[in-house]
């Protein structure tokens, strides 16, 4: 009776150690963590169902007040991949990779592009704080929206695709089919976006609000004016700003004043009702809501949103 209840016993071992030695349980999935969404929607673009697919910032929150809590960095720190966009907003990021120099993979968004210099255009919002002057040979500040224009999304999906792929070269016919199927709709929203600015007769847009979109002109031969620029903190704008920008769109005949996505109308509706136009959103891609998130849209589902928006303001 022992020895036949120790050979059941053997049996059920021997059966266990095959499982955990076969190639299906042994297969590890890629465990990556991204900041913001443009990140998160990049990743999972490539990955698919290949990847467990982290993002840090909470679905519908402002994409500059994240703070990461102590889980998030013991998450970062256990991931295969740490996916991020750099700048100012990441300054946290810089400061944790110093202590984990050469222990985590990592991919920068702003490490892949061209950088451009933060810029504030005639009418803007001065910042509250106090502004210093660069000197020669010190470091501009540059902006950090990098992702904003499709142009730049094409080069950025390439590399991550490669990032990706040598951490599981296993799998790398299906992330790059799935890179190049994102990439072809970027590539069709430049078109798309560079017919409509080619024919247009305005070639400025009006924002009453933020403007993390200087990628995004600079690439296409747009002007712009606008109540902040990109990562502004500031919330409060004066009684100058306003009557500068309801003067440049009377001026202009602007028949729409911009908002981004997730932020206020109220200095666009002003604006509008003064010069009897109309307020729209410009998709900028920072953040989405939980509804369009249970809904699945994408980075490129944003951008093209903007397409009607941005004909209807240039004609």
């Amino acid at each position: 009776m022992f020895f036949n209840k120790l050979k059941s016993v053997l049996a059920i071992t021997s059966g266990l150690m095959i499982l955990a030695w076969s190639p299906d349980v042994l297969a590890k999935e890629l465990n990556i963590i991204a900041t913001n969404f443009p990140q998160y929607d990049f990743v999972k673009n490539i990955t698919k169902d290949k990847a467990n697919v982290t993002m840090l910032l909470k679905i519908g929150a402002e994409a500059h007040s994240y703070e990461p809590t102590p889980k998030d960095l013991i998450a970062i720190e256990k991931s295969d991949l740490f996916v991020f966009n750099g700048g100012e907003n990441d300054e946290w990021i810089e400061n944790f990779l110093k202590d984990n120099l050469n222990k985590l993979n990592t991919f920068a968004f702003t490490k892949e592009v061209s950088l451009r210099d933060e810029e504030e255009v005639e009418g803007m919002q001065p910042e509250a704080e106090e502004e210093h002057e660069h000197e020669d040979g010190e470091e501009h500040e540059f902006d950090e929206h990098v992702w904003t224009s499709p142009k730049n999304d094409v080069v950025i999906l390439n590399k991550l695709c490669q990032a990706i792929v040598k951490l599981d070269p296993e799998n790398k016919d299906f992330y790059e089919k799935n890179a190049a199927e994102y990439i072809g709709r970027f590539n069709e929203l430049d078109k798309k976006y560079s017919e409509i600015i080619s024919s247009s007769k305005n070639k400025t847009l009006i924002f009453g609000d933020r403007f993390p979109l200087l990628y995004f002109v600079k690439d296409y031969g747009l002007n712009y004016y606008a109540a902040f620029k990109g990562c502004s903190n500031e919330t409060e704008v004066s009684a100058s700003t306003i009557k500068f920008l309801i003067d440049k769109a009377e001026q202009l005949k602007a028949p729409v004043i911009f908002k981004i996505e997730l932020s206020s109308d109220n200095i666009a509706s002003t604006i509008a009702e003064t010069v009897n136009a109309k307020v729209m959103t410009f998709n900028t891609g920072h953040n989405i809501t939980v509804e369009e998130f249970k809904a699945k849209r994408t980075m490129a589902d944003l951008f093209n949103d903007n397409l009607p928006a941005l004909k209807a303001a240039l004609n």
